[in-house]
């Protein structure tokens, strides 16, 4: 990132304990603020207790107490604009509507940043929090 930029906010939802470090510190390593949760239930609480703007949901697709793919629509409804990267280690995960953006596990670090970064530079609505 450049120097004097503000840094992007990352919410991240992954219940694996150990692939949630290590994205969070990947992401911390790339410059990103990161938010982690541990599931879908605490990623959406801590989007709604988040003042600021998140410019990016990374979760796990697969997730007790709420989905991935259920957490992306609602904060997606209440953050409009938001990216989403939707991570799986799933293999043959059927969706209705396919995410924008997946990312399979495993994954290098280099390449989550990649994604990461990949997403953050689409064009997106400005965010407006009611």
């Amino acid at each position: 990132m450049a120097v004097g930029m503000p840094k992007a906010v990352i919410l991240v939802a992954e219940d694996e304990a150990v692939v949630r470090n290590v994205v969070k510190l990947a992401l911390t390593n790339a410059g990103y603020e990161v938010l982690a949760a541990v599931d879908g239930a605490e990623a959406l609480a801590l989007s709604r207790e988040y003042a600021g703007t998140i410019h990016l949901l990374l979760s796990d697709i697969c997730m007790p107490n709420l989905t991935g793919l259920e957490l992306a629509k609602r904060v997606a409804q209440e953050r409009p604009g938001i990216r989403i990267v939707l991570m799986t280690g799933t293999s043959g995960v059927v969706f209705e509507e396919l995410p924008r953006a997946l990312l399979r596990k495993p994954f290098r670090p280099g390449h989550l940043v990649e994604q990461v970064a990949a997403a953050l530079a689409e064009p997106r609505e400005p965010e407006v929090r009611n």
